[in-house]
């Protein structure tokens, strides 16, 4: 079976749940010998050929098509405009050979010139789209996002009613997807998942004062703001907890207790495993998701989650942590209290759990096996 598998970035060179997704999957793909992968991505930070080569382990079964992203002056929709000439440019390299291909998956944008109507008719291979969190229906933060959001809805729709195969995270993105017109029988769960080199065997024990986690980009979506309005309030009481962040977090949203650490932008795998490590919980108050790699990658370690019950992340949280309705500061204080007032026994049954519901939804190898027999019966 040739799979034409479409990127906007693949992890380390770019960072992202997408892009870290699109590596795993493709790494489990490539475990069964009867399939190849061309795959399509726009390099990075730190990109060579060889790089790419090394990252699948120079495994002949995946080809890279390199294409770079788009760059241009940065305005009000320049988001849409340089997905749309990314996934033209894709097209243009690929549209002579198209016939090569049964099965095409897209990530994100990228098979928005694929999908247009006269195209489409022109292409025998199903195409899928995966579009992850669908965010610009979900939750907002800001007017600006509001705006924005309005701005993705227009193409997004032209995309999914287009597509053969549409993927979902879960019942809440289930719901968009109806409400937007895509029909149930093209709408495919699937789920996000992770390499069992991450996985404990068991959780460690407790840390005293409880070590609290967060790990993302600082967009306005991921609830920085209230974390921080949460963290502020949070050192009035009685309680004793520390709180580390990985990931670009600018001055401006820093904030300066003493229990409180940044450890800034961190590439490399084995660093961001140490920290969380020595961490209790994850906190993940986002205002829109799909399924977090970073929520994954912390219960495979044995860390509780406190998260907004956004997306796919109810299907993650079950008897291991507290799912919050909206991220409202308030209600992200509670979940931190109510984790410090528990008996040690709940929380290590709770850290335990995580690891348990990694093993029985999340790996990676499970999850290839079961896209890959999907294909074979849509085809």
């Amino acid at each position: 079976m040739k799979i034409l598998f479409l990127s906007d970035g693949i992890y380390p060179f770019q960072i992202g749940g997408m892009q870290k997704h699109s590596l795993k999957l493709c790494e489990a793909l490539i475990q069964e010998k009867n399939i190849q992968i061309d795959l399509c991505h726009c390099g990075g930070k730190d990109y060579s050929t060889d790089q790419f080569k090394a990252l699948f382990a120079g495994n002949d079964q995946i080809k890279e098509i390199y294409i770079p992203f788009p760059t241009g002056k940065k305005f009000i929709g320049h988001y849409i405009r340089d997905n749309k000439a990314y996934s033209a440019a894709i097209y243009a390299h690929v549209k002579d050979r198209l016939d090569r291909y049964d099965f095409i998956y897209t990530q994100g944008f990228t098979g928005w010139e694929f999908l247009k109507p006269k195209i489409k008719r022109t292409i025998s291979a199903k195409i899928a789209v995966n579009l992850h969190g669908y965010e610009m229906f979900q939750m907002q933060a800001s007017l600006k996002s509001k705006l924005q959001s309005s701005m993705l809805k227009v193409p997004v729709k032209k995309i999914l009613k287009t597509a053969d195969i549409v993927y979902s995270f879960g019942p809440k993105i289930d719901e968009i997807l109806l409400q937007i017109g895509v029909p149930k029988n093209r709408i495919s769960q699937q789920l996000n998942g992770i390499d069992d080199t991450w996985l404990l065997t068991e959780p460690a024990e407790l840390n005293q004062p409880i070590q609290f986690l967060f790990i993302g980009r600082a967009e306005r979506r991921k609830g920085i703001e209230e974390l921080n309005i949460a963290l502020k309030s949070l050192q009035n009481a009685n309680k004793q907890w520390s709180m580390q962040f990985i990931g670009p977090v600018p001055d401006e949203l820093k904030l300066t207790e003493k229990n409180i650490v940044y450890h800034g932008e961190i590439r490399d795998a084995e660093k961001i495993k140490s920290i969380v490590d020595q961490s209790d919980c994850l906190v993940c108050p986002s205002y829109a998701e799909g399924m977090p790699t970073v929520i994954l990658e912390a219960m495979s370690r044995g860390l509780m989650i406190i998260a907004t019950n956004v997306g796919g992340v109810s299907k993650q949280i079950d008897q291991n942590g507290i799912l919050l309705p909206t991220p409202e500061p308030q209600l992200i204080e509670n979940a931190f209290l109510e984790i410090l007032s528990m008996e040690h026994d709940k929380l290590m049954l709770w850290k335990n759990n995580s690891i348990k519901k990694i093993e029985a939804d999340f790996l990676w190898t499970k999850i290839a096996l079961a896209l890959t027999a999907e294909i074979r019966q849509k085809l």
